[in-house]
């Protein structure tokens, strides 16, 4: 086993097993010398925890996690009431695995952070394209020190490379985590854990100062030059989505057909109430930067809130909720934007998520954004 990175050559998400994970990290498995003791807690496609096996060293890791349904939280509760007992070993889907501890300590070496036992707990991604591993550090007080991130494939490794650059770029804000080493061949990069409250799921004041703190770029977007790009890349599908909903994607698109120059600003690209995190020294802070993009749009991150909460949750926060909110209304004014622009700016936001949903998921998983366009487009009677 080499001592740096080995790729478990692009494997189909659902074959990773657990010594294509530990290559993925370098790490030895039942390698000669010193071994850690770890436990293996499936998911629903192979190992999707590995920890170690004193697994009540992992109570501050393990209570950070937050499964979205409600089966999935009970299932974890039960899971980190066993490993607090110390008991988790006992349960018959769980398997035990020898690492080398030399190895795993030479993750903490690379990225600063000391620790005498080299404890670590790897969090595997869902399935996708883009997965990666999630690793925390454990220090000799079993808190978490450090995050690592390293892709397992390669859209997972270049989503981290490109978090790195973010973090590099937003060093001294406080509402952004501090970039600790970045292993560009690795496909890896580490940042500090922000140690924090999860945030509520209803939108706050406090969200939407954070919000209006994200700088702007200092350029600017013609909102018609805009429409033209979005309509390209969803000419593939034009036909297809026309029979789902006639002449839909033709009005959206125009509703942007205005000769309107909009600034950009950094997008975080994911703001969901589970990247942020509520501290005592910084207030909000914002985890997870791999959407970021530092030309985005005005109330891109803002619109992204209520319609992916009202997407996965049924929490009807979508059009309706947007138009009988003021949090639109004010961060409009505080970009010193006029409000009217904001349905036309939800548009550009779900033709966006429309791309995406198209080209990762499929047309049966687009629905939902093409209701929202409907509801948004519809009024403005383009």
């Amino acid at each position: 086993m080499p001592t740096e990175f080995s790729h478990p050559s692009e494997l189909p998400a659902e074959l990773l097993g657990v010594s294509e994970i530990l290559a993925a990290l370098g790490v030895d498995c039942g390698a000669a010398g010193e071994l850690a003791s770890y436990l293996a807690i499936p998911g629903n496609s192979g190992p999707r925890w590995l920890i170690p096996a004193r697994s009540q060293a992992c109570a501050a890791v393990l209570s950070s996690w937050r499964p979205y349904s409600f089966s999935g939280r009970a299932k974890w509760l039960a899971i980190r009431m066993a490993a607090r007992a110390g008991v988790l070993h006992l349960s018959g889907s769980i398997t035990r695995v020898a690492i080398s501890r030399a190895a795993s300590l030479r993750w903490f070496e690379r990225c600063a952070v000391d620790s005498r036992t080299g404890e670590m707990a790897i969090l595997v991604g869902n399935p996708s394209p883009s997965r990666k591993l999630i690793v925390f550090l454990l220090d000799d007080a079993h808190r978490i020190a450090a995050v690592l991130k390293v892709g397992l494939t390669a859209a997972g490794g270049a989503n981290v490379l490109h978090e790195a650059e973010v973090l590099g770029r937003l060093e001294g804000h406080r509402w952004a985590p501090q970039l600790l080493s970045v292993h560009t061949g690795l496909r890896a990069a580490s940042q500090e854990y922000v140690h924090g409250a999860h945030a509520n799921r209803g939108f706050r004041p406090d969200y939407l100062n954070l919000l209006c703190r994200l700088p702007r770029s200092g350029s600017s977007t013609n909102l018609a030059n805009l429409a033209d790009a979005m309509a390209k890349s969803l000419c593939p599908f034009k036909a297809e989505l026309d029979k789902i909903a006639p002449h839909l994607l033709n009005r959206a698109l125009a509703s942007l057909g205005l000769d309107i120059a909009v600034p950009t600003i950094l997008v975080h690209g994911d703001f969901m109430p589970w990247n942020i995190r509520i501290t005592p020294e910084s207030g909000c802070v914002l985890v997870d930067w791999e959407s970021a993009d530092f030309a985005g749009l005005p109330g891109y991150d803002l619109f992204h809130f209520y319609f992916s909460d009202d997407r996965l949750f049924g929490s009807r926060k979508g059009s309706p909720a947007l138009r009988a909110s003021s949090a639109c209304k004010v961060y409009l004014r505080r970009m010193d934007l006029d409000a009217e622009l904001a349905p036309r700016l939800a548009i550009a936001y779900l033709l966006n998520r429309l791309g995406a949903d198209l080209n990762h998921r499929g047309i049966e998983d687009a629905a939902y954004t093409l209701r929202q366009l409907a509801e948004l487009a519809d009024p403005l009677g383009v």
